[in-house]
């Protein structure tokens, strides 16, 4: 029961991989195989870290603030994509993407590291987060949807502020 519950958690933690992915596929950019995988280790490694921080630090710091502040950085750049549209085929904003995907994930492994979790859960969560990337990119390059394929512009901006007010109610 424990594995079962550490996957649904690292699923957990790669929805917004997945959402991303999905805005660079209906989009048509290409991202280099290298970026995700770095991205993807990104995330393990600070999974990782914050759960040793999670493990020393205890029950001191609520871990709901990290997830806040994701939050709020969410929304914050889903209102800005409405009115500037962001530079998704620039490498630079694949780190912000990375960053923005991670500070998420701070919360997680400190949740994970107060539970006392096994470590083998960062790795897991950047394999999965891996996978979620790569599927969205495939299904939103599949999209034909006209709706989705005329609104496209604020799709982004409105996907990012779904998913920061996501994180607020969940």
């Amino acid at each position: 029961m424990g594995f079962l519950f550490l996957v649904l958690l690292a699923l957990l933690v790669s929805i917004d991989g997945f959402v991303i992915g999905f805005m660079f596929g209906l989009k048509r950019i290409k991202i280099p195989l290298i970026v995700l995988v770095f991205i993807s280790i990104f995330s393990a490694i600070v999974i990782f870290l914050s759960m040793g921080v999670g493990r020393l630090l205890g029950e001191v710091i609520p871990s709901s603030m990290i997830q806040t502040l994701a939050a709020i950085l969410m929304i914050g750049v889903g209102v800005y994509n409405l009115f500037n549209e962001l530079p998704l085929y620039r490498q630079s904003y694949f780190v912000i993407i990375a960053l923005l995907i991670n500070v998420d994930s701070v919360g997680y492994g400190i949740q994970a590291g107060f539970a006392e979790r096994p470590f083998w859960f960062a790795p897991l969560a950047g394999t999965i987060l891996f996978l979620a990337l790569i599927f969205g990119i495939i299904r939103g390059h599949e999209t034909k949807n006209p709706f989705i394929l005329k609104h496209i512009a604020s799709l982004p901006g409105l996907l990012f502020i779904c998913l920061g007010v996501m994180k607020l109610m969940f």
